[in-house]
């Protein structure tokens, strides 16, 4: 395969794509919108930000979340390294950042934005929605796919 017929995302370097292109690598996976507790070692749980919209694994206001959920970080090709101990293991920034390409699951491969629910691998029908009060640690989690 020539160098022009790749996919942007195996030729450019993360700080070199558009905002639509860097937009585009995220699969919606809602996995990085779990609550997550700990320090040193990050535990996620099944409680989803008050934002997420647990079917579509979109925020419900995406441009001004960090408005309303004080913790919420807004990933950029320059805090990402910073960030990726608080990401899934099937985050596809960490996927590209490792020069790997992107899974077979993925809707940039698939050209179908609900691939990543018909693989099972995001948040959908595994979360829920975010309520006061929780006891975080009565729902840690252990997918495999965190």
């Amino acid at each position: 395969m020539k160098a022009e017929e790749k996919p942007f995302w195996e030729t450019k370097k993360l700080n070199e794509m558009t905002d639509e292109q860097w937009e585009s690598i995220c699969d919606r996976c809602g996995k990085c919108c779990l609550m997550k507790i700990g320090l040193f070692r990050i535990r996620f749980t099944k409680i989803a930000c008050p934002l997420l919209d647990i079917c579509s694994g979109r925020c419900k206001d995406y441009e001004n979340r960090w408005k309303y959920v004080p913790g919420c970080i807004k990933l950029t090709p320059q805090n990402l390294k910073k960030c990726k101990k608080w990401l899934p293991k099937t985050c596809a920034y960490l996927w590209v950042l490792k020069k790997h390409t992107l899974p077979p699951w993925h809707p940039l491969v698939t050209k179908k934005k609900n691939s990543i629910h018909t693989a099972g691998i995001s948040v959908k029908n595994r979360a829920i929605s975010y309520c006061e009060p929780y006891n975080y640690e009565e729902y840690v989690v252990k997918w495999d796919d965190l």
